[in-house]
Order: C-alpha cells, then structure tokens, then sequence
C-alpha cells in the first residue's frame, strides 16, 4: 500500500480542528521598563512598553500588547503595530502619518494597525498598496475583528486573510506607543531596548537590527502531524 502523500498530510492535519486551537507556546517578545525619555510624559506608564504576545491558529492571529500602567487610567495613549511583509520602500511611513517609518530587510512597512483606548477604545488595520495607504478594516466598521483592553494588557484578534497572511508566512514587526497627537512620534518601541525618540515630533525608524520577526504556524493538531512527518519549522522569534 502506498503512503499518503505530503500535501494529503498537511490538509488532513489542517482540517483536524486546528481553527479553534491556538498554537500552545505563544512567542514572547519584551522590551526594557522605563527606556522613554525622562523628558516626556509616560502616560502613568502607560506608553512604556513592556512585551507582545503573539500566537495563531490556521485562520486568526492574536496580539497581546502589555504597557506598565493601567489603560483604564490613563487613556489618551495610542498602541501601534507596523509591520513588513515585503515589497514596500521604506520611506513609505505608516498609516496614521506619524514620523514613523520601517526600514526591514524585505522592505518598508507594509501593515499598520492603529489603536486608542479613550472614548471606548477602536482599532483599524491598514495597507500600504498601490503606493499609498488604505483602510483595510476598522472596529468601527465591523470588519476589523476583536479588539479589547484591560489595565496593562491591549488584545487584537484578527484573521491572517485581513492581514495578507498565510500558514508558513514570516513578517517583520514592531510595536509602539504614541500620544493622542498626529504629529506625535514612537516614544516607546518594543524592538529598542533604550530610548526611542527626545521630544515628540522627532523622526523614528524600526531598522534590521531593530525589529523582530514572526513565523505564522500550524495549530497544535498540524504539529502532531507534521512533526511525526519532519515537517515542522522552528518559528523565529529573534531580531531581523
């Protein structure tokens, strides 16, 4: 008798229930505490960025942003996160305007996913495509996906589709924080362990020894599959 061919595998184990599991071992990616500039408000910690969560299953991605302070209290805080899928310059900025730009090994930024905690809370999910930037999606449209906050911890939820994601995908990111001014800048970033920026409206720029990376994997169910097959990848969980 024959044995089941590789791709007949690989769907089997993607059809095993695997879109209602989150992969077990989310990757964990920490910033310093206090790195923003003394000069600058913090927002009662709030704008100091301590670590992203990030796990996935083979349908939706989960970002759990964690900042030093308590959202609920102070809520004129904004909570980014850019990120690089290739193809893009990098003097292409972001999707809010802000003087944040990405200069990732595969290209300039690419997604942008933009939030506030005040007046409710929102999020929108921005592409940069056609050589500018649109919205792909945004709470207030219902068509962003879940977003929730809770003292330090910031949650989105959102499907690979609406971020041009695919099992096996591996984009490089960055997370920060920003005040409730357009022109106001990173004052905290997750990837830079020291101070950001001196004063609000200065340039920022994520670069390739600044940045981390993310591999989207199989859920649970696939590895077990995969893994009895050798077919299973380390994710990266490291600096470009």
């Amino acid at each position: 008798m024959k044995c089941l061919s590789t791709s007949i595998l690989l769907a089997g184990a993607l059809s095993m229930g695997v879109a209602s599991q989150l992969s077990a071992n989310p990757d964990l990616y920490t910033d310093a505490a206090g790195d923003i500039n003394p000069g600058l408000a913090t927002g009662g910690g709030t704008l100091d960025i301590l670590s992203l969560e990030i796990t996935n299953n083979a349908s939706d991605i989960v970002f759990k942003l964690t900042v030093n302070g308590s959202v609920n209290a102070t809520d004129w805080g904004k909570f980014m996160i850019g990120m690089a899928q290739g193809g893009a310059a990098a003097s292409n900025g972001n999707g809010w305007g802000r003087p944040i730009n990405m200069d990732a090994p595969n290209g300039g930024m690419t997604r942008w996913i933009g939030s506030w905690v005040d007046g409710g809370g929102g999020a929108e999910n921005r592409v940069f495509s056609g050589g500018s930037w649109g919205l792909a999606g945004a709470t207030y449209n219902s068509n962003f996906g879940s977003f929730a906050f809770a003292g330090n911890e910031i949650t989105y939820t959102m499907s690979l589709s609406s971020l041009g994601l695919n099992l096996g995908d591996t984009f490089y990111f960055d997370a920060y924080s920003s005040g409730g001014g357009g022109g106001d800048s990173a004052i905290d970033a997750l990837a830079n362990p020291g101070e950001s920026v001196a004063n609000w409206g200065d340039n920022y720029t994520s670069t390739g020894t600044n940045l981390f990376s993310y591999t989207v994997v199989p859920a649970p169910a696939a590895f077990a599959v995969l893994g009895a097959f050798g077919l299973v990848r380390g994710r990266r969980s490291r600096k470009g």
